[in-house]
């Protein structure tokens, strides 16, 4: 074969090759469809005309998913454009909350036909014919296809009570993004902690540790001689003045003495129990995790009772954790560093002599960078017997839980500090090894001696809890 031929050879199948992509580039996609279930009866489903579409054909079917390309239930050619869209509407199909509707379209454009195969959408909202929303009260007045086992509660005093509500599954049942800081919806908590964690901070009400801004919740740990001065540690009267812990104990009032100093770290924390508690559910939220040695965020559901029946086991349920170390070990080896995310039905065993918990137990992910490097989206599904985690729409882990579970609970998101649970005695961070010992009455000051250390580590890197939304779905 001549020079000639084989380069003319090579010009034919190059343009052969760019008509096939430009083909297949060019292949027409239908749009999916706006579903709009009606009130008192009705479904009305439609696409947006443009130039090329001859007929649009619905095929749908209620609760139950096609077995390759059926007809449906509801087969039905659009073949008329009306007001800009290619609209199918009926007026005599019920439908209810929860229900599912299976969907495929197909459209006849420039003469071809093209399928939009395997959609689906669950009813939870309803339209008027006029295409107005219908009310949220009329809307929870419609019966559920299936009863959710969501359970919503409010506060009546000291009291929680099932809300009266027809929750079906799926549905929105709590959404906050954090436009403001609504203390109606949020307990902003101020108080000494306790067992069995006994974080290294004290939780106060103050704009440099809890704020909305920008429609994102930051919540900061700052340092207490940055408030009070490095002498109030080791020796000054904290009284909290807007405390909402237990008043006249030392939930509210504690005093420096000694080797016994009061909490080096002053840090934030709020819950939804004055508007939210709810028995379960499908838990998203998207937050930003905290970086710097020996801190670690608090995304967990909590109990309003958070002891088990014994009294010495504590229940929670973590959304997401993760440790702010960049490096950290146990003593066995284990890497426990921000690399690390965790989630599931934590416990706590404080009844003997040295504390015990779950955590090593727990569902695990280990990424490629840092969990406090960005944004991520962390779901928990709650159900009877079961927790299953994702990140970013991956499930990494899935629980059978006890019954201890079953509980009521409201959603926690915090900045803590060091502490009697959460770090192994022994740890090694880089270059030093745990300051601390759990069990040692002097834990808060031999953390603090050891600031060297530390400190540097939140100076350089963003130390903050940032949650850009929480929404809660029942199931």
């Amino acid at each position: 074969m001549s020079s000639v031929t084989a380069k003319w050879l090579l010009v034919i199948l190059v343009s052969f090759f760019s008509i096939i992509i430009r083909e297949t580039l060019a292949q027409y996609v239908p749009p999916t469809p706006s579903v709009e279930p009606l009130y008192p009866k009705g479904l009305r489903m439609s696409i947006p005309d443009e130039d090329g579409i001859s007929l649009v054909a619905y095929h749908v079917k209620f609760n139950e998913d096609f077995n390759g390309l059926e007809a449906g239930t509801i087969a039905r050619d659009i073949i008329k454009v009306r007001n800009g869209r290619w609209i199918y509407e009926d007026r005599t199909t019920r439908l209810k909350r929860g229900d599912k509707i299976y969907y495929w379209i197909h459209v006849v454009y420039d003469g071809l036909g093209y399928n939009l195969l395997d959609q689906q959408y669950i009813v939870n909202d309803f339209y008027n014919y006029d295409g107005t929303p219908v009310s949220a009260t009329t809307v929870s007045n419609i019966v559920c296809a299936t009863p959710s086992e969501t359970k919503v509660f409010q506060n009546v005093g000291t009291v929680q009570q099932l809300r009266r509500q027809n929750t079906c599954p799926g549905q929105l049942v709590f959404e906050e993004n954090f436009d403001l800081l609504n203390t109606s919806r949020w307990l902003i908590v101020e108080r000494f902690v306790d067992t069995p964690a006994t974080e290294f901070v004290v939780y106060m009400n103050n704009v440099d540790n809890v704020e909305a801004k920008g429609g994102i919740l930051h919540i900061r740990p700052t340092l207490m001689r940055d408030k009070y001065g490095e002498e109030f540690i080791g020796e000054g009267t904290l009284t909290l003045e807007r405390c909402t812990g237990n008043i006249g104990t030392t939930d509210c009032k504690r005093t420096g003495l000694g080797a016994q100093i009061l909490p080096p770290i002053i840090s934030g924390r709020v819950n939804s129990q004055p508007s939210f508690t709810f028995l379960y559910g499908h838990v998203q939220i998207r937050a930003k995790l905290p970086r710097g040695d020996w801190i670690y965020p608090l995304i967990t559901l909590e109990a309003r009772d958070k002891y088990a029946g014994n009294s010495s086991v504590f229940c929670s349920i973590i959304v997401a954790h993760s440790n702010g170390n960049p490096v950290l070990r146990s003593p066995e080896g284990y890497d426990l560093s921000g690399y690390v995310l965790f989630g599931g039905a934590h416990a706590v065993n404080i009844g003997q002599n040295k504390i015990q918990d779950n955590r090593a137990s727990l569902p695990a992910k280990i990424s490629n960078s840092l969990w406090s490097d960005d944004y991520h989206v962390y779901d928990l599904e709650w159900r009877s017997g079961k927790i299953t985690v994702r990140v970013d729409g991956e499930q990494y882990g899935e629980q059978k839980v006890p019954a201890l579970y079953d509980t009521p609970a409201s959603i926690n998101l915090g900045v803590a500090v060091g502490g009697s649970v959460i770090f192994p005695d022994g740890s090694f961070s880089d270059k030093y090894t745990k300051p601390w010992r759990n069990a040692k009455s002097k834990a808060f000051s031999e953390f603090y001696q050891a600031k060297n250390n530390w400190l540097e580590t939140w100076r350089n890197k963003d130390n903050g809890l940032h949650v850009d939304y929480v929404k809660v779905w029942a199931i």
